[in-house]
């Protein structure tokens, strides 16, 4: 069986991995829900125009 309470004294953080949170969840970069509502509002305006 696995010693949760070892393995955590044993821990160590991988060399180079240097990325905060702050850094992962930062709204500004464009991901695909982004894109896919730009793409949604698009489609919506040309159809209010027609």
């Amino acid at each position: 069986m696995i010693d949760f309470n070892l393995e955590l004294k044993k821990f160590k953080p991988a060399v180079g991995v240097e990325v905060g949170e702050s850094d992962l969840f930062d709204d500004e970069i464009k991901d695909i829900t982004d894109i896919v509502n730009e793409m949604v509002q698009e489609l919506n305006n040309d159809k209010k125009d027609k």
